[in-house]
């Protein structure tokens, strides 16, 4: 029962935070009883920025690197892909009408990334080889969540509803898979994972995709389209977290969230998330 409570807590903080930190109510809220202007996306950076060091913090530990320099220059590569994104971010420079190669290129190396995990696994063994991987797989999502909105002034809540529907998603695959599922999904990776859960959490995630574009018609993109690719891409990310703590005996990322674990176990559905996203920004784009 006390576990029950510490973490409902824990969870309820959490998505507090969350919801503040990437929508206006907060900067409103400082002004409204402070008297206190501090732009909206200023607190989306600093939270993106918090997610960004404590993933990449728990996953070069769990990892295990080595070499403390490898650990260092991980925070430094991923350090500058982040630094990119945040000139855009703070220079409103940033537009899905400009493409560029970088960010296609980008996109390829996260694939990359994903690839190797799942596929080249054994490659992730010399302290170069973690470094890489480590700065690419968590330094490339949280600099691509930071173009995500629409607009900063006012703050548009693109990235909300991305983990709002990502934990959509997680819920009503938890509850269908354990009312219905029998066939696994990824009995070597997850055996809890079932394909009809992953159907069940397809088939509530675009519901709710459909309400929000009904309801939100300036948020960017077709969100019945962003909430399938997030049913489809929330449990890869899981997996591929799942992937990770096997190939490197851990259980849990970290444990700064008291009954969920670290940030990592938090966050991986939405580090396949957001490039997903983003990629499908650059194809409407283009199209």
């Amino acid at each position: 029962m006390k576990t029950l409570i510490v973490r409902s807590l824990s969870g309820l903080v959490y998505v507090l935070i969350i919801f503040l930190c990437t929508t206006n109510y907060l900067s409103d809220l400082l002004y409204l009883f402070l008297d206190i202007k501090i732009p909206s996306y200023y607190f989306l950076y600093g939270l993106m920025s918090f997610f960004l060091l404590g993933c990449l913090w728990e996953t070069t530990r769990m990892l295990k690197f080595s070499s403390i320099l490898y650990q260092i220059l991980s925070f430094g590569l991923a350090g500058i892909i982040y630094y990119m994104f945040s000139k855009d971010f703070f220079w409103n420079s940033f537009s899905f009408g400009n493409l560029y190669l970088k960010h296609v290129l980008m996109l390829l190396l996260f694939l990359m990334s994903v690839t190797t995990l799942f596929r080249f696994s054994n490659e992730l063994s010399t302290d170069s080889a973690k470094l890489i991987f480590s700065a690419i797989y968590i330094g490339l999502p949280f600099s691509f969540s930071l173009v995500i909105p629409n607009s900063t002034s006012p703050l548009t809540p693109e990235i909300f509803y991305v983990f709002l529907l990502i934990w959509i998603s997680d819920t009503f695959a938890y509850l269908v898979g354990s009312k219905f599922g029998k066939t696994k999904l990824a009995p070597k990776i997850s055996p809890n994972k079932s394909i009809e859960g992953l159907l069940g959490g397809i088939v509530f995630t675009c519901i709710s995709g459909f309400i929000i574009n009904s309801i939100y018609p300036d948020l960017r993109g077709n969100w019945i389209i962003i909430s399938l690719l997030i049913a489809i891409f929330a449990p890869i990310g899981d997996l591929a977290e799942s992937k990770l703590k096997r190939m490197f005996g851990v259980k849990d990322s970290g444990n700064l969230m008291p009954g969920h674990g670290g940030v990592l176990d938090r966050l991986d559905s939405f580090i396949f998330c957001i490039p997903a996203i983003f990629a499908y920004y650059l194809i409407i784009t283009i199209l």
